[in-house]
């Protein structure tokens, strides 16, 4: 694959995209030390309430914020569809171009650029590729790519 490779398709962020990105990008924690925030302020909201002359309100509604939390721990996928669906970038079309420089991506409100040095790990997962960068991560869905730059970007991953 030679450097002179590019490759330019769109297509919708819609919810089976952000599905997608959600399902091959996010580990997910069910265990009780993801819900530690949850518990810390169910707790102080007691403890303000039984302990202290504070307000019955402010307690009961750090109590209130507690539950939420939680429940965002639990639904945590459909709490994140839901805010990438009422975000300005939802139901957009975006013009995802691959070349020898790296990775852009643009549309109505997002442009970004990751160019291949900057990439320190290239992971392939069932439906398409984790790129990490430092400690952040982006997705690239498999299902807007030709052949030819799922080669391309499988070879940038054997010369990482």
């Amino acid at each position: 694959m030679s450097a002179a490779f590019s490759y330019t398709t769109t297509y919708v962020l819609d919810k089976s995209h952000f599905g997608e990105t959600f399902d091959e990008s996010v580990t997910i924690d069910n265990s009780i030390k993801a819900y530690t925030k949850s518990i810390g302020l169910v707790l102080m909201g007691f403890a303000i309430l039984y302990f202290t002359n504070l307000s019955s309100y402010a307690a009961w509604f750090i109590v209130v914020l507690g539950v939420v939390d939680a429940l965002g721990v639990y639904f945590k996928k459909p709490w994140w569809l839901a805010r990438q669906m009422i975000s300005r970038a939802a139901n957009e079309e975006l013009t995802l171009t691959i070349d020898g420089k790296g990775i852009s991506s643009q549309s109505y409100s997002v442009k970004s650029a990751i160019a291949w040095a900057d990439i320190d790990k290239f992971e392939k997962t069932k439906q398409g590729w984790l790129l990490h960068q430092g400690p952040n991560k982006s997705y690239l869905s498999s299902r807007c790519l030709s052949a030819d730059a799922e080669a391309f970007i499988s070879a940038k991953a054997l010369n990482e």
